[in-house]
This record gives structure tokens, sequence and C-alpha cells, in this order.
């Protein structure tokens, strides 16, 4: 086994892409140099880039899921305020035709005391 020079070159590459610091690149080298060759390095390479790839896609999804749960939320906020609305309108229309139906008491009951009135006096 020697030092193999594209292997470490391929490892330092590798070593800048996942760890970008001087350590890293050297310990890929030093790693691809020795003990690896030029094919399982580029294969980790791609295992790396496809890894990259794989949690870059992750945390689309969850910037995703992240916004589809605000929009729900504002939405039940929404729901719950047209709700309320709707209720607060509904118990003023009450109020109304119960106002509607005392006064309407009240004119019968107006009707008949001027009926008794003028009965008494005529």
């Amino acid at each position: 086994m020697g030092f193999n020079l594209l292997s470490a070159l391929a490892g330092g590459v590798q070593g800048a892409a996942m760890g970008a610091n001087p350590v890293a690149i050297g310990a890929g080298a030093l790693a691809g140099g020795f003990a690896g060759n030029g094919a399982t390095t580029v294969g980790g390479f791609s295992n790396g880039a496809q890894n990259l790839i794989n949690g870059g896609y992750l945390g689309a999804t969850e910037a995703l899921n992240a916004q589809q749960m605000i929009f729900q939320l504002q939405l039940q906020g929404q729901s719950q305020q047209f709700d309320q609305m709707a209720s607060e309108r509904s118990e003023l229309l009450r109020e109304t035709n119960t106002l509607r139906d005392v006064a309407m008491q009240q004119r019968k009951a107006d009707n008949q005391i001027v009926k008794e009135f003028i009965r008494t006096i005529g």
C-alpha cells in the first residue's frame, strides 16, 4: 500500500466539500491518499452530494409544511371571526324582534285603554 496522489487529491476535495475547513481538507487528503482509491473517494463524494440534495429537499418540504400550517391557522382565525360576527348579528336581530314584539303589545294595550275610555265617555 502506497500513497495514491490522485486519491489524496480527491479526498482533499471531498473534505473541502464536507467540512470546508483546513482540518477536514487535510484529513480527507490523508484518508484518501493512504486508504482510499479513486473509485471509493468519488463514490463517497457522490453519496455526500446526494445527501446534500436530500437534505435540501427535506428542508424545502418542511418549509412548505410550516407555510401550510400557518395558512391553516389563519384560515381558522378567519372562520372563528366570521362565526363570532354571525352570532353577534343573530343576537342583535333577536333583540330587535323582541323590542318590536314589546312595542306591538304596548300598542295593543294602548288601543284597549283608548277603547275603554271612549266607551266610558260615550
